[in-house]
């Protein structure tokens, strides 16, 4: 993305500015605006793990049925402009430019009249909702950033239907220290007689869910897991209730629950009088790509990243490496951010590893790479800090595993990709 002076300037000023927990700022930023949100048909999805992909199911879908579709994730992967995109193309740097000199005057007018400064988040969020109502989106999708109840995405009165995909323990500093904490907060998009839909969840979690549904009259229905009935694992082919072989593209053993919950969100559309045929699942379904979940970036040698940055998403990949490469080797590149249960992670994960390189990923939250090593030694495996990326794949190509996976953060993942993009060039 480029961004003109002007925007520049502005992010760079609300990015230093601090925040307060809740929704006031956001709320009156959305007022300054005109309050679009209130105008779209929005599909809100929350989870720790595989929220990504479920957005990205739904809006091929639905966009395979003839629908304008808002997209709205976070954080960016590969390209900032990718957090916001219309019927899978990204926003583009003249659009967005102009965009985010209405939210200045927004903010400003904000800060002058109330003396409150939305953050950078929430600014960003609010342009999402701006945009998708003045590009005439049918249908918009949002993804919770964090949480749920407070994040800025839940500045709606309405939505047309929450979505939960799995709930576990993951930004534990800010959502609270149990899963039950952790739940409730995500709990906390649903709209008082609206829809829910989950997927199957922990029972502490679901508990949760149902007590917060009964509270507000929210219909919620679970995923039925027993109604899965899997033709082919790779590639995954599989029924579920009216629906018939259901091919899903996207690899990792955790890609079955998460297509699962876009098929009962497809069900509860319907009900509310959303027409989407049985093709259109079908071919969205097949049609729809997600970059950094098991993403297979060579086959010769074999090279795949994952997003897998927490403990739920490190059991989720422990899940995929144990069905889908069991008779491989594996060398790992790693790099994690401190505030993660990255000992956890390795303690799972470990007993896969041939060879370990770790590497400090670029955010501020990193945990150095000498950090990492020293950690993983203490858990009696060997381990190498690598100075860079390009160091850590030189050394991995060099391993003589079957393959090379990357996991750990998503901080990192966009710039290995082009690190491979480049070496396969070569």
């Amino acid at each position: 993305m480029t961004f003109d002076d002007k925007t520049r300037a502005f992010m760079d000023k609300i990015a230093k500015k601090g925040s307060v927990l809740g929704l006031d700022a956001m709320c009156l930023l959305m007022q300054a605006l005109g309050d679009p949100q209130e105008q779209l048909q929005v599909i809100h999805v929350a989870g720790t793990n595989g929220k990504g992909s479920t957005c990205a199911m739904l809006q091929s879908i639905l966009c395979l049925q003839g629908y304008r579709v808002g997209l709205y994730t976070s954080p960016a992967v590969f390209c900032y402009e990718e957090r916001f995109s219309i019927d899978g193309a990204y926003i583009d740097a003249a659009t967005f430019n102009a965009y985010m000199h209405r939210m200045e005057d927004a903010w400003q007018e904000v800060e002058r009249q109330h003396g409150v400064c939305a953050t950078i988040f929430e600014v960003e969020t609010a342009l999402a909702y701006l945009y998708f109502y003045e590009a005439g989106c049918d249908y918009v999708i949002m993804e919770v950033g964090m949480g749920g109840a407070t994040d800025a995405s839940n500045v709606l009165n309405h939505s047309l239907c929450s979505v939960f995909a799995a709930i576990g323990r993951d930004h534990m500093q800010f959502l609270g220290p149990d899963l039950e904490s952790i739940a409730r907060i995500k709990a906390g998009i649903m709209k008082a007689g609206g829809q829910a839909v989950s997927t199957w969840q922990e029972p502490k979690a679901a508990k949760v869910l149902e007590d917060v549904a009964k509270a507000g009259k929210t219909g919620l229905t679970f995923c039925d897991e027993s109604k899965v009935k899997i033709k082919q694992r790779k590639p995954l082919c599989y029924d579920y209730k009216e629906f018939s072989d259901i091919e899903v593209p996207l690899e990792g053993s955790y890609q079955l629950q998460n297509s699962v919950l876009v098929l009962e969100t497809i069900r509860t559309l319907r009900k509310l009088g959303v027409f989407i045929s049985d093709a259109a699942v079908k071919e969205g379904m097949q049609k729809t790509v997600w970059q950094g979940r098991m993403e297979c970036l060579c086959k010769e040698p074999l090279i795949y990243m994952d997003g897998a940055h927490n403990l739920p998403a490190a059991k989720r990949l422990w899940e995929t490496l144990e069905s889908d490469f069991t008779n491989k080797s594996i060398t790992y590149i790693m790099g994690v951010l401190a505030d993660k249960e990255y000992e956890e992670m390795l303690a799972l994960l470990l007993p896969r590893a041939g060879h370990i390189y770790t590497v400090t990923p670029d955010n501020a939250r990193a945990l150095p790479a000498e950090k990492l090593q020293k950690t993983i030694e203490n858990l009696s495996y060997a381990a190498l800090a690598c100075p860079s990326l390009e160091d850590a794949l030189y050394q991995a190509l060099q391993a003589g595993d079957d393959m090379i996976l990357a996991f750990g953060s998503l901080s990192y993942l966009g710039d290995f990709k082009k690190i491979v993009k480049a070496f396969v060039k070569e």
